[in-house]
């Protein structure tokens, strides 16, 4: 039983990283229909800042996590502006955005090199308490990324259902012509939400510098993971990020310890039965993302 227990605890702070990390990218992928594959390389952007911030620059961790927010965040303004904004509206607007994201995931991936180098990086003497309960054995930095995650999760459903910025969000996701006749401006709503997708991917990756490795493959390994839960949840919903996030986080936690690395080979073939039945995912409405 503790080690069900253990499991299941592991499975929920991976989880709660990926819940944000799909919530910030099922507001891109359903208000701008930009089909973002370079997601992942904000994540792995965010865990580096935060870590160059708390042990190069001797800055307090939650100041570091900040600095990673904020960062992540003007990148993903900036690849909008430069990148996303004439390529949106293009004829096959699908084929030619992915093809920018690529070129922009391949950029980010590779200019982490010079400046970090290839050697794993942590973030030593964070939160190190931890405790034995019921067999279970429970980290003080797993309970603060747990406690984060399901704070950030609430704030992100109260602004998305309850403020006027949530209501343009959801009218443009709906119809952006329809919304600008409203008076509503697209094109900060655009701005808006990529550089809010952005910088939650930043905030997950700063999360995740205390309680794992930071190197410069993580943002490639965890850009499958989310396009499969946001698949799984349903592309248009926050609901089922978060109900894809936590379930991912389960199965890989207890897909590992029994069946190692053929885990990821049935999370796959089990997100794959379920898309074939239900191919909006098991929440969301509409896939369509200009193809």
């Amino acid at each position: 039983m503790s080690v069900i227990l253990q499991l299941a605890f592991d499975g929920l702070t991976i989880g709660l990283i990926y819940v944000i990390l799909a919530a910030g990218l099922v507001l891109i992928l359903s208000v701008t229909e930009i089909f973002f594959v370079a997601y992942g390389m904000f994540f792995m952007w965010g865990a580096y800042a935060a870590w160059y911030c708390e042990s190069g620059l001797g800055l307090s961790y939650p100041v570091a996590v900040l600095v990673a927010v904020a960062v992540t965040g003007v990148f993903g303004l900036l690849s909008y502006m430069l990148i996303f904004k004439r390529l949106q509206h293009m004829e096959g607007r699908f084929l030619v955005t992915v093809t920018g994201a690529l070129g922009l995931s391949l950029i980010l991936e590779k200019a982490v090199l010079p400046i970090f180098g290839t050697q794993p990086k942590s973030i030593p003497g964070i939160f190190t308490q931890a405790w034995r309960l019921g067999g279970v054995h429970i980290e003080l930095k797993k309970l603060v990324l747990i406690g984060v995650g399901l704070l950030v999760t609430l704030v992100l459903f109260w602004i998305y259902e309850k403020t006027r910025v949530g209501r343009a969000m959801r009218a443009v996701s709906s119809n952006a012509e329809v919304a600008a006749l409203h008076g509503i401006r697209p094109m900060w709503v655009y701005l808006l939400v990529m550089g809010l997708g952005c910088a939650l991917a930043g905030l997950a990756g700063g999360l995740f510098a205390p309680a794992y490795n930071v190197h410069s493959g993580m943002g490639a390994n965890v850009i499958a993971n989310v396009l499969l839960m946001t698949m799984l949840g349903g592309m248009d919903s926050l609901l089922g990020a978060v109900v894809g996030g936590l379930v991912v986080g389960q199965v890989l936690s207890f897909g590992q310890y029994y069946f190692g690395q053929m885990s990821i080979v049935y999370l796959f073939l089990v997100i794959g039965v379920i898309i074939y039945f239900r191919p909006n995912g098991l929440l969301g409405h509409r896939t369509d993302l200009g193809v």
